[in-house]
């Protein structure tokens, strides 16, 4: 469970990076599908997650500036991004098998 959440992380920090890659060909069918399993994830959860993990991991926004935001903590904000790529992460490891 960790690796693949690790794994979604990294897809998270680099999705520009690996959609560039893909559209060029790099990367194979198997950066392509886990980039669309990426996105149709976040597309499925509500607009609070959603605009969550795309502030800190797309738009690379600190957790300090997201919490000062949603008048929480860092804390809480970490523990609320973790806790969303955990259920994604259940769902990838079904999928991709790592």
């Amino acid at each position: 469970m960790l690796s693949s959440m690790a794994e979604i992380k990294q897809l998270l920090k680099n999705n520009q990076l690996y959609k560039i890659q893909a559209e060029n060909g790099l990367g194979g069918n198997a950066l392509r599908e886990k980039l669309i399993f990426i996105e149709n994830s976040i597309s499925a959860l509500n607009g609070e997650d959603c605009n969550l993990l795309k502030s800190i991991f797309i738009d690379g926004q600190t957790i300090t500036k997201v919490a000062k935001s949603c008048f929480c903590t860092r804390q809480t904000i970490y523990n609320r991004c973790e806790k969303i790529i955990k259920v994604i992460a259940h769902v990838y490891e079904m999928q991709f098998g790592t």
